[in-house]
């Protein structure tokens, strides 16, 4: 069905009773006032019969004559539908004959009636069926596309009422986005409130003023300027901006002028550059390099923006921002099982563990061990079997240890392992990490462990590792551990060289001469490290001669700074790096074509250089050594250790034809086991929201913090022996010794024209407190009455011992006694004998008054000093 028509509700107008209606077309019977005239125009259509026929229909129309008061929608469907199946037409119309309601036919012919009649075109259409028959029809059968086709000024002026535009209502509102510079005006609109208000912010600082927000709530916004234009005068700039109906859209809908105010971004405290306003700021920098501090970020910004910023207020927005980074700090280790799952989905076979204990109530997190599938094969194929293992502290918000075991590949570059994380250097922890690493790794043949002097990895080391692993121990920590309790010429001239010795005769004879000089030192070594630290005893399995465990110190200076990220992120961060490191020496390893790696070929031909003959043995006079290059040895011991040849190697090969140093390099500086090495992949992963969801069935709580107080360091303080700094020591001009300045020198000097000795400082003595309680009495019979009155001068009550009393103390003033006793230092002043009693009292009194008016201020005090003045000169009438 194409269309269904219904005609214009029509009614008798009073307006204009002259002209009459033609309802002819209403049955008999039907009231014409809801009278409707339905027209059905049904296009040509295919059927198929149930045997396979198809059977073409005709386009044909059906008019029928409804009661709108008295027929449903359902009903008249049901009768269009009917009418429709009808194998004849119900209205048939031939060429030129025009059919009436009625039956009746006329050729040409029209009443007067039927001209006034409204057009049926002009009717308005509802579309009740389908309206694409193209698809039923036959490819000839359809009508052509003339793209030459114009409309005609009818066809073209008419409107489609019934046209729907698809793109209705799902038109796209395009927001201010650029945070940055944003543009502030009328009209303009914002994602949400926040945007809104983040706009504000960065447009109130490029423009360099203040502004207060009386209403700043989550619906409406209203501001204004704090800046003014003169003494009386204020910036009259306002801005009004509130939500719009759809519950989220803001939009700006007033702004008053342009600001006359002077700029406010010299001021110390910018009310506009909060800590939400820096972490907008700093988030991209962050990103990129999260491990710049506060102090830096403060100096871009305010270079950027030329605003005076907080240091606090930076460092403040800097953790919101490695917070909206990273997440919460407390949150992160509910992260941890799904960072296992991620990394075993991605690199299959890898190993994560995971361990967490109960405190309390709550599962808190505990430690973290990682073994990528492309690192461990990567050892195991091509590395030598060095592992270089030691701890790093965390800079972060936990100072738990990150713990790591470091290889090495045939250019001598660092190759991790494995690594993870712990609370603390403790045997139990340690333990815990080499099982881990011996699930990880096994016991590959020829395995050296080497490690630092730790008492809790010591032990470890040999009971996890008991078939026979080679423990080196770190010759850096030995020397310094050394220096402790022993020093002296002899052993820095001899412990290095005894160490470094490839023979057994040269180690013995540095060793001698210092346990000649202090068989106490040698006593001390060979009992405290008992590890190997010689290189003459080392295994020529390994081929890897350190005698310190710098592998493990690069380790950590090439982590130092990512770690302060928080534990898991920590995890992620260092398995990217990896990732990118062996990814650009897989790249670097295709393009090697040789046998033997170019820089090891290159360093050996640097050493055959101005080599002896060693065929002829009357021109040497040191100690000689026998070569066999069939067996690769030397006598040195150096080419068994080290898998390269030695000098004396070399001047032999060198003196025969046809032979070439590559064939005598031991296979692991080859570069198809530099290939093997990093013919792993590590697979990268995604961001963690995207991690695999693993439920525990309980939430995996942070360690416990164990935080001292001060400040936390950074970066460990380096000794000098390790490029620190030296501390200076100050020396004195008088002796020239160290410890001490001249004014305070008093050693003994041989030169007459040396300053005389400092003069010995004097002793302080300080005066004992004294806290007494004295009481004057004073009894008198005038007219039978008694007075007696009681002074109290000094307390035990702390608010007692005032300055005024003391000196009261001193002065010996209302003692007991009726004499003051006299200041120590100082002379009784004697009263002349010519004066009379009266002026010799009067001039007391004045005397004595003043100064206890001018000495003593308290009220009570000042009482107690009259009473005792009076009893003393005046007698008691």
């Amino acid at each position: 069905m194409k269309s269904l028509k219904r005609t214009k509700r029509l009614r008798p107008s009073l307006d204009s009773p002259s002209k009459e209606l033609n309802l002819e077309w209403v049955p008999e019977g039907m009231d014409p006032s809801s009278a409707c005239r339905v027209l059905v125009r049904v296009p040509g259509y295919v059927e198929v019969a149930e045997d396979g026929r198809h059977m073409f229909h005709e386009t044909k129309e059906i008019k029928l004559v409804v009661d709108r008061d008295k027929t449903n929608l359902k009903d008249l469907l049901d009768d269009i539908a009917a009418e429709v199946k009808s194998p004849e037409p119900a209205q048939n119309s031939s060429k030129g004959d025009k059919s009436d309601d009625t039956g009746n036919s006329s050729k040409g012919e029209k009443s007067d009636e039927e001209e006034e009649e409204e057009p049926w075109e002009e009717d308005e259409v509802e579309y009740v069926g389908l309206n694409d028959e193209n698809q039923y029809l036959p490819a000839a059968q359809q009508p052509a596309d003339s793209s030459d086709y114009e409309p005609s000024e009818l066809e073209s002026s008419e409107v489609d009422e019934l046209l729907v535009d698809d793109d209705a209502g799902c038109e796209i509102v395009e927001h201010t986005t650029n945070l940055e510079n944003p543009t502030i005006a009328v009209g303009l609109t914002f994602e949400d409130g926040d945007t809104f208000k983040r706009a504000i912010r960065q447009y109130a600082v490029l423009n360099e003023f203040e502004i207060a927000a009386p209403y700043s709530e989550s619906r409406r916004y209203r501001g204004y300027c704090k800046g003014t234009a003169s003494k009386k005068k204020k910036c009259k700039w306002r801005i009004h901006a509130s939500e719009l109906q759809d519950g989220k859209t803001w939009q700006i809908k007033k702004i008053q002028p342009k600001h006359t105010c002077a700029s406010t971004a010299k001021l110390d405290h910018n009310c506009m550059a909060t800590n939400a306003w820096v972490r907008d700021r700093v988030i991209d920098t962050l990103r990129d390099e999260p491990t710049i501090g506060a102090a830096e970020l403060k100096k871009q910004l305010e270079k950027k923006y030329s605003i005076k910023l907080s240091y606090y207020v930076v460092w403040d927005g800097r953790q919101m921002a490695l917070e909206e980074i990273n997440g919460k700090w407390d949150e992160s280790f509910e992260e941890a099982f799904n960072f296992k799952a991620e990394v075993e989905r991605t690199n299959l076979g890898s190993f994560v563990q995971i361990e967490y204990a109960k405190v309390g109530k709550k599962m808190r997190f505990t430690k973290i061990f990682v073994a990528l599938k492309a690192c461990v094969d990567g050892f195991l194929n091509g590395c030598r079997p060095f592992l270089g293992v030691d701890s790093t502290v965390l800079t972060g918000r936990w100072r738990g240890q990150l713990a790591s075991a470091c290889a090495v590949d045939g250019h001598n570059w660092l190759f991790p392992v494995a690594y993870g994380v712990f609370e603390s250097e403790s045997a139990e922890n340690w333990q815990w990490f080499f099982e881990q690493l011996q699930r990880a790794i096994g016991s590959p043949p020829g395995l050296v462990i080497s490690t630092d002097a730790g008492k809790g990895i010591d032990s470890a080391v040999t009971s996890v590792f008991s078939n026979g692993v080679e423990h080196r121990e770190c010759m850096r920590h030995l020397v310094k551990n050394f220096q402790k309790r022993y020093r002296g010429s002899v052993f820095k001239k001899h412990l290095w060289p005894a160490c470094r010795a490839y023979s057994k005769q040269h180690y013995e004879y540095h060793y001698n001469i210092m346990k000649k000089a202090s068989p106490n030192a040698i006593k001390w070594i060979e009992d405290s490290h008992k590890h190997l630290w010689n290189r003459w005893k080392f295994s020529p399995l390994c081929k890897c001669n350190y005698v310190t465990n710098n592998i493990a110190k690069t380790f950590n200076s090439w982590v130092r700074n990512e770690k302060s990220q928080g534990v898991i992120q920590l995890m992620d961060r260092i398995r990217q790096m990896i990732m990118q490191k062996m990814d650009m020496r897989r790249r670097l390893a295709t393009k090697l074509t040789d046998k033997i790696l170019p820089h090891v070929i290159k360093e050996l031909h640097g050493m055959s250089r101005n080599l002896q003959d060693t065929r002829d043995h009357s021109k040497l006079e040191d100690m000689r050594h026998s070569v066999d290059l069939d067996n690769r040895t030397c006598t040195c011991n150096k080419w068994q250790i080290t898998g390269l040849p030695c000098t004396h190697a070399l001047s032999f090969i060198n003196s025969l034809r046809n032979r070439s140093v590559e064939d005598y390099v031991d296979d692991y500086y080859s570069v198809a086991k530099f290939k093997k090495v990093y013919e792993g992949v590590v697979m990268p992963m995604t961001d963690r929201t995207q991690w695999p969801r693993v439920d525990m069935g309980f939430k995996l709580w942070p360690p416990l913090l164990k935080r001292s107080a001060g400040r936390p360091r950074t970066r460990r303080i380096m000794g000098v022996e390790e490029g620190g700094k030296i501390k200076k020591q100050m020396k004195c001009k008088r002796c020239g010794q160290f410890g001490h300045m001249m004014k305070t020198c008093n050693e003994t000097v041989y030169d007459s024209d040396a300053p005389p000795p400092a003069p010995p400082k004097p002793k302080r003595v300080r005066n004992k407190k004294t806290t007494t309680s004295t009481a004057s009495t004073q009894q008198s019979q005038t007219g039978g009455c008694s007075t007696t009155v009681g002074v109290n001068l000094l307390t035990n009550s702390p608010a007692g011992n005032t300055r005024s009393r003391k000196r009261q103390l001193d002065l010996g003033e209302g003692a007991s006694s009726p004499t003051p006793p006299q200041q120590p230092g100082k002379k009784k002043k004697g009263v002349q004998a010519k004066s009379s009693k009266q002026t010799r009292i009067l001039h007391s009194f004045d005397a004595s008054f003043k100064e206890h008016c001018t000495t003593f201020y308290s009220t009570y005090g000042l009482l107690q000093q009259l009473i005792c003045f009076f009893q003393k000169h005046l007698p008691i009438c």
